[in-house]
């Protein structure tokens, strides 16, 4: 009996660690994915880099604006959008005392939780802070653009609403003037101020706004604009074209300059060679400098330095053939469920629908090294909530692969997705290998039966809608989807190559892209040098043999362990189990852990060690009453008396 309740309370009191530590507050240190991670941006440009360390310091109480673009480094739109980012940032690095751009990468694990908090779904995500923000503010979503004009726009458009709601006063005045007559321009302007301009523009400009803004810092000259509409003021001076530039002296008549060259770049070298013309030299203000944030309370970026220490990976690496590799597979894996999806704050309704068909799948065909009660029972924890913040899924995923230890099969590195660069490949690769392992090994699993035929397909579809980063590439899947009639599809061996097919769309697309990697071109899948059979003579694709090629590829059998640990394991003798517990649902022994056990519904293990406990105290209870009865009973036949009398 002791026996048995000590090994209970053993059994009971693991699975308690595990819920408790898996719905216990934020834990002190992020949970570290060791996935290597190499932001799009460096100190050489006019992007301040922000990360979890300075991104609260820097943005709030600040008496500028920011402007901060939420990216992920291996989303294929945010590479594309990266080079317009910083040309943006150059383009107006004269206002740098007026609005920051800067950037937060969120494929660094250590950054999970701000991008969490400040509710990025997809990427790239742009926020504005206003001047003085204070938390719990999560800043003003902006509009991106694909060119460095419209988003210059969009800013200046914001920053005179901010004016207008009465922030900003440190700022040059970018609002229309609204004056009828110039008598008292000079009221406003400070003793420094030589020579006063008046832009006149049509309503739609921004030309005016954005030469204030150009040429702010310069204390000899003082610049506003004049909107067509203010007609008195129009008409008083004669201006009918527009633009038109009107300067005032302080002891000269106004005069009209003209405008050679009716562009931003144009009414600057305008208005510096009058300047010139009257002996003041104008030093250029947008010259980039290189540079970190310039407040000295704010805390410089930690990304570079980390990030080089942590990518580690040799770079004389060769992978020879198609392969598919457990390591691959694995980074996937790790990076979806310990990164991607803690990134949402709630998961609900149709994400959680979703999540839950996703570790279903998972838990049921992928082939992790050591077995799959890791994913078992996340899936089985999953299964009996209705919503779970992205925060508790999180430390769920940490708190149930420290219990288990050890998960995975190898170190965090990407081999057949391995780009040339950071930047190229990786994860977006995994996750594609990733489905095509299991929608083939599904399809093996299940041939003989044609019960629900689009069920990865279906999970992949769910995935990537509500959880796959990059909102681009999200939505030209699902529109994908939707063309090519996945929901048409009826047998399992039809959904590897529905798969397959998107995929060869995909890859045409980017073909040529700026996201493509120039050592690993997007080509048309299999190469002939893969599977000479795979097309016939007139170039088109044997379907048929293609689907036996990705079937012998993407099959568990087909997995290559390079440098995954434990190489001497009997690697076919563990997949052939895998595949039996697959199939005949009869392989439990992978469910033991520790002592013998099998893992309890992890909702009611509170439950159980409440009832276990309380078993235990009678139980202890009845033996103390046993043994005074004994005892009792012993003296009083050794008094010789009866005992109803004594």
């Amino acid at each position: 009996m002791d026996h048995f309740n000590i090994g209970l309370l053993l059994k009971l009191s693991l699975i308690s660690i595990i819920t408790v530590n898996s719905y216990a507050a934020v834990l002190n240190e992020p949970y570290q994915s060791q996935i290597p991670t190499q932001g799009l941006y460096n100190a050489s440009d006019s992007v301040v880099i922000l990360n979890v360390t300075n991104f609260k310091s820097s943005v709030y109480e600040d008496t500028k604006g920011w402007l901060v673009e939420f990216y992920n480094s291996w989303c294929g739109f945010c590479l594309r959008f990266a080079p317009v980012w910083k040309e943006f940032a150059n383009d107006i690095y004269a206002w740098r005392d007026i609005v920051v751009v800067a950037a937060i990468d969120c494929a660094d694990d250590d950054n999970n939780p701000i991008c969490r908090e400040y509710e990025i779904m997809h990427y790239p995500m742009l926020k504005y802070f206003s001047v003085n923000a204070h938390s719990p503010s999560l800043g003003l979503l902006m509009e991106k653009y694909d060119n460095v004009n419209e988003l210059r726009y969009s800013l200046i458009d914001l920053l005179e609403r901010e004016q207008q709601e009465g922030r900003g006063s440190s700022w040059p005045n970018i609002a229309p003037y609204r004056n009828y007559e110039t008598s008292n321009i000079w009221k406003a302007a400070s003793n420094t101020v030589k020579y006063f301009f008046l832009l006149f523009e049509r309503t739609d400009s921004r030309l005016g706004a954005e030469v204030i803004l150009d040429m702010h810092k310069i204390k000899v000259l003082q610049i506003r604009r004049v909107l067509s509409n203010n007609e008195l003021l129009c008409d008083t001076n004669k201006v009918t074209n527009f633009p038109s530039l009107l300067v005032f002296g302080r002891n000269e008549t106004q005069k009209f300059i003209k405008i050679k060259v009716p562009t931003r770049e144009g009414v600057y070298n305008t208005i510096k060679e009058f300047m010139f013309s009257k002996g003041e030299i104008i030093q250029d203000q947008s010259s980039v400098k290189s540079h970190s944030i310039e407040n000295e309370n704010h805390k410089p970026s930690i990304n570079s330095s980390k990030q080089l220490v942590a990518t580690g990976r040799p770079e004389s690496i060769e992978v020879i053939g198609d392969h598919l590799y457990q390591l691959d597979l694995e980074n996937a894996l790790r990076y979806s469920i310990s990164h991607e999806i803690p990134l949402h704050k709630m998961i609900n309704n149709e994400k959680m629908d979703a999540l839950k068909k996703y570790l279903n799948v998972l838990a049921e065909y992928f082939p992790l090294r050591h077995g799959n009660i890791f994913l078992e029972t996340i899936r089985d924890i999953i299964k009996k909530r209705s919503n779970i913040s992205g925060e508790e899924f999180s430390q769920l995923v940490k708190s149930v692969e420290e219990e288990m230890s050890p998960i995975y099969s190898g170190p965090s590195k990407w081999i057949g997705c391995k780009g040339s660069k950071e930047r190229y490949r990786g994860y977006p690769c995994g996750l594609w290998t990733m489905f095509h392992m299991l929608v083939v090994n599904y399809a093996i699993v299940n041939k003989d039966t044609e019960h629900e035929p689009r069920k990865v397909l279906d999970t992949m579809h769910g995935y990537i809608q509500h959880f796959f980063g990059c909102a681009d590439c999200s939505q030209h899947f699902i529109q994908m989807a939707s063309k090519n009639k996945m929901s048409d599809v009826s047998n399992v061996n039809d959904s590897i190559l529905w798969l397959w097919a998107a995929h060869n769309e995909v890859n045409a697309r980017l073909a040529g892209d700026d996201t493509e990697d120039p050592n690993h071109k997007k080509i048309q899948y299999p190469a002939a040098e893969h599977c000479p059979t795979c097309r016939y003579e007139n170039g088109t694709w044997n379907e048929e043999n293609v689907l036996d090629y990705l079937k012998t590829k993407y099959s568990y059998k087909g997995i290559n362990y390079y440098e995954s640990i434990d190489k001497r394991r009997d690697n076919t003798n563990k997949m052939k189990i895998r595949q039996e517990r697959l199939v005949l649902s009869k392989y439990t022994n992978n469910k033991k852990i520790g002592w013998d056990f099998t893992i309890f519904d992890i909702s009611i293990c509170v439950v159980l060690y409440v009832a276990s406990a309380i078993i235990l105290i009678l139980v202890c209870i009845k033996f103390a009453v046993k043994r005074t009865y004994r005892k009792r009973t012993y003296v009083s036949l050794f008094k010789k008396c009866d005992f109803y009398f004594c």
